[in-house]
């Protein structure tokens, strides 16, 4: 009985085992493909940004870089003046609630 009850623990025992084993390989597997997906989304950013359409978008915008012939236009837009209704909302919204 002994020696029958121990085979049947260790059955049980090595059958948990396997189970935990397959759910642990399903969730690697899961997350290797979500790695390769990481992947190729990083590599086309990388792509992208040697291209020469990025490099010259870089240039101009953040640079301020223009090209031979070219000449560089900068617009200030005006500053509006502040009304009374900004006003109202720097105060509380118990105070604007309330009138005081």
């Amino acid at each position: 009985m002994v020696v029958a009850g121990y085979f049947v623990f260790s059955a049980s025992a090595n059958l948990l085992h396997s189970y935990r084993l397959h759910n642990d390989e399903a969730r690697l597997r899961d997350d290797v493909e979500e790695l390769r997906v990481q992947q190729d989304q990083l590599l086309q950013i990388r792509d992208y940004l040697r291209t020469d359409e990025y490099v010259e978008f870089m240039a101009r915008r953040v640079f301020g870089l223009v090209k031979p012939g070219e000449i560089l236009v900068t617009v200030d837009a005006p500053v509006p003046a502040p009304s009374a209704d900004a006003a109202a909302y720097d105060r509380k919204w118990w105070q604007r609630l309330f009138g005081r």
